[in-house]
């Protein structure tokens, strides 16, 4: 993790545990959390140079995007990031996708984190239940799909300043869609009936990864907006489509 990511996550850890973003979504104002976030300078973190930002990319900031999901921010840090560099409120629809596949990543580890932790723990017929197999290969697919929204995030997030390329951002936000799809409903199911508590802090994670599998485009919509481009493309095989379109240079 980069110093800046390093000092994002310390701060959120502070201003952003679990139950203050319980109490926000209760009703509480998020004002504190706002002035901890102005105050730290990342709201402007992608504010050009010249006009007194830090000047970073979306590939640059990525893990920042990343540590919003991984905290279930309940503000929108990285859509206000984005707006005070455009110096718009309106963003491009590319733009919205590939900072929200970014947070779902985030998001993503988080559960995946907290459900091998669950399994260590949890005892049946006197063994941790992630010994059986069944559990294994589930955590075993979760890791997997993790691992490839992960890769397609960080592709949605290679580009020219803040133009989010039209193709990159249908990948990034169909294929971390799809895994919240799988990822989601698995580790409720590994959890168990305490999985669907109010209580357990999985639920703040899974029910962001569900909200935003439909902001900005579902994977659907994307997934037309690739399968589109495939069938124009002049590439005989679907793996030189993807070589020469979606994968950064």
């Amino acid at each position: 993790m980069s110093t800046l990511a390093d000092a994002l996550d310390r701060l959120l850890l502070d201003a952003c545990p679990p139950a203050r973003v319980r109490d926000i979504e209760r009703g509480a104002p998020p004002d504190a959390l706002w002035q901890a976030l102005e105050s730290s300078g990342f709201l402007d973190a992608l504010v050009p140079f010249e006009r007194g930002g830090a000047g970073l990319t979306l590939a640059d900031a990525f893990e920042l995007f990343v540590l919003q999901g991984r905290h279930a921010l309940p503000v929108p840090m990285a859509q206000t990031m984005a707006a005070r560099a455009l110096q718009s409120e309106q963003l491009p629809r590319e733009l919205g996708a590939v900072l929200t596949a970014a947070q779902m990543v985030g998001a993503l580890e988080r559960v995946l984190d907290m459900t091998v932790a669950f399994a260590q723990q949890r005892q049946q017929f006197g063994r941790a239940i992630g010994s059986f197999q069944a559990i294994q290969h589930q955590l075993a697919v979760m890791a997997e799909q993790v691992a490839a929204a992960r890769m397609a995030a960080q592709i949605g997030c290679q580009a020219e300043g803040l133009q989010a390329d039209r193709l990159r951002a249908a990948v990034a936000k169909s294929r971390t869609s799809e895994a919240a799809a799988t990822v989601a409903p698995m580790a409720h199911a590994i959890h168990g009936a305490i999985g669907i508590t109010a209580e357990l802090d999985l639920q703040l994670f899974t029910r962001r990864l569900h909200q935003w599998r439909a902001d900005y485009g579902s994977e659907l919509a994307w997934n037309r907006v690739l399968g589109h481009a495939l069938l124009n493309s002049e590439r005989a095989l679907a793996l030189d489509f993807m070589r020469q379109s979606l994968l950064p240079v």
